[in-house]
């Protein structure tokens, strides 16, 4: 197979807003494997965009290139990439934390949920392998509450219980069940939506709704 045939293969299916995605990040959706941060800024571009449209000057979606960013970044400039986000103007800033810690290269084995409440000045944390995760969400934590512009240093909560996955590859598609519910909840009062009752079906489902939406949207746009 040549580097061409390979490049056709891998082709674009869906321009969306800031994301690219190709027929591999698609292939992804399928069960079995794990999401990339493709898949998982694609969703929440989505989500912002299309769901919680109505609440855009409300609520801050943070893709996982930017909280890789954020939770990394050691020098003094954070304010220029954070100041235009205007996070102290928002009730929620919502994020997906990935436990890899190197800026270099991609990789990490784990996402999980982080949203901030101003309403209670609370940043909780959702993990479906436990509190796996904590100490990376609690650096993104750390590093965002400063541009907040709080009186109160922010309290940081895990939540317990939370739903657990019972695999090693299907903590993207939790992560951003969570995030879509904890929103549904507090933007929309949804009561129908509720954290602990996301299961193993539910995440298949998201799979294969996120496949045909995708494959939907690549339609509209030809």
């Amino acid at each position: 197979t040549s580097l061409r045939d390979m490049d056709l293969a891998d082709e674009t299916v869906l321009s969306f807003h800031d994301s690219l995605l190709k027929r591999s990040d698609v292939a992804l959706l399928e069960g079995g494997q794990w999401l990339n941060d493709k898949i998982i800024g694609f969703y929440f571009e989505y989500l912002e965009y299309d769901v919680f449209r109505d609440f855009a000057d409300g609520v801050s979606f943070i893709t996982p290139d930017v909280t890789q960013f954020i939770k990394l970044y050691e020098g003094s400039e954070l304010g220029i990439f954070l100041e235009p986000l205007r996070l102290h103007e928002k009730r929620l800033v919502v994020l997906v934390v990935n436990n890899n810690a190197s800026m270099e290269t991609a990789g990490g084995s784990h996402w999980s949920t982080l949203v901030y409440d101003r309403n209670t000045n609370v940043f909780q944390h959702m993990d479906s392998c436990g509190s796996m995760n904590s100490l990376p969400a609690r650096q993104c934590a750390k590093r965002i509450a400063p541009f907040l512009r709080v009186p109160m240093e922010p309290a940081f909560c895990e939540v317990t219980p939370c739903p657990r996955q019972d695999n090693g590859y299907d903590c993207g598609v939790y992560a951003l069940c969570f995030a879509e519910a904890v929103c549904r909840i507090k933007l929309l009062s949804d009561s129908e939506s509720t954290l602990q009752n996301i299961s193993g079906s539910d995440v298949d489902k998201w799979r294969k709704d996120t496949k045909i939406m995708i494959e939907a949207l690549a339609k509209d746009a030809q």
